[in-house]
């Protein structure tokens, strides 16, 4: 009977101490390792449910860990959402500075696209995290998302200066106002196409990519 009763009170455990075995039956994963994978659930979580109706049990329950570890780790909800907008912003940033070393801006100009499309295929989570709420965040978040959007931007600037005026150096302030001009425009519609993109999975990134330089190529050069 006492058996019974210890079993029955093992069953009866709190979600919470529940979460809390299932950590230390993982506790040799690294802390970087870990934080890590919490980033990939969080922008999950967000991404369907939005940063005001996502609550920390959520996320922990997801990631396998206790709600005292999230906070531990992050400190608050706005940390832990800060830090999923860097994680996917650096996502989005890596192979940036690699593709303007590109020697052929015409070339260059399509491979932005492209790594833009790239990333909305791999992390279509992070997309919805970075370009839905986050885009009319304010405060950090918003500024972190405006240095990200920023920087695809001026690389596009510098990218369609070069293309109209070969020999240019390749810095913003060199960049005339008209490509600055056409730099938001691409940089928009492709986010405006990815928008309609990700909710259509079944058009392959090539069609994809096809459809978007077919539009905006021939209005970004005057050569």
């Amino acid at each position: 009977m006492k058996k019974a009763n210890h079993n029955n009170k093992n069953a009866a455990l709190k979600p919470e101490t529940k979460a809390e075995v299932k950590r230390l039956g993982t506790r040799k994963v690294p802390k970087e390792q870990r934080m890590d994978q919490i980033l990939e659930v969080a922008g999950s979580v967000f991404s369907r449910h939005g940063f005001h109706s996502t609550s920390m049990e959520q996320i922990a329950e997801g990631a396998g860990v206790t709600k005292p570890l999230l906070y531990r780790y992050f400190g608050s909800k706005d940390a832990l959402y800060l830090a999923t907008i860097t994680q996917v912003g650096n996502h989005l940033m890596s192979g940036l500075s690699m593709l303007m070393a590109n020697p052929n801006p015409k070339d260059r100009l399509k491979l932005i696209m492209l790594s833009f499309l790239t990333f909305v295929e791999r992390h279509r989570d992070g997309w919805s995290v970075l370009y839905n709420e986050a885009l009319t965040s304010v405060g950090p978040v918003g500024e972190k998302v405006a240095f990200f959007r920023t920087s695809f931007i001026e690389a596009a600037a510098k990218t369609i200066e070069e293309l109209n005026q070969p020999g240019q150096a390749r810095t913003l302030e060199k960049a005339g106002i008209q490509a600055v001009a056409l730099a938001n425009i691409m940089v928009g519609a492709v986010e405006a196409g990815a928008r309609w993109w990700i909710q259509h999975p079944e058009i392959p990134i090539r069609d994809m990519q096809k459809m978007i330089e077919t539009s905006l190529m021939p209005g970004l050069s005057d050569r």
